[in-house]
């Protein structure tokens, strides 16, 4: 599998999405993480909760590098400022 990582920015969101890891809705006015990629030579656009793209770089982290998941992992805990 090639990957490339084009550019990771965070965002204020100007309508819904869904966060790629958990699935569950980034509300419109939310903070979130735009990932633009190309994996085996498609490009894609994924978008995450702060604390979701977190614990997704945890997950690759640990597995040493990339790391292949399904949709609807459980949703960390928000980090308290």
């Amino acid at each position: 599998m090639s990957y490339r990582l084009l550019s990771e920015v965070e965002r204020k969101a100007h309508k819904r999405y869904h966060c790629i890891w958990c699935w569950q809705i980034i509300g419109k006015g939310e903070k979130y993480i735009d990932t633009r990629s190309i994996a085996d030579g498609e490009l894609q656009i994924n978008r995450f909760h702060p604390e979701c793209h977190a614990a997704m770089e945890d997950e690759a982290a640990e597995e040493g590098g990339e790391i292949e998941w399904i949709p609807g992992q459980e949703r960390p805990a928000k980090e308290q400022a």
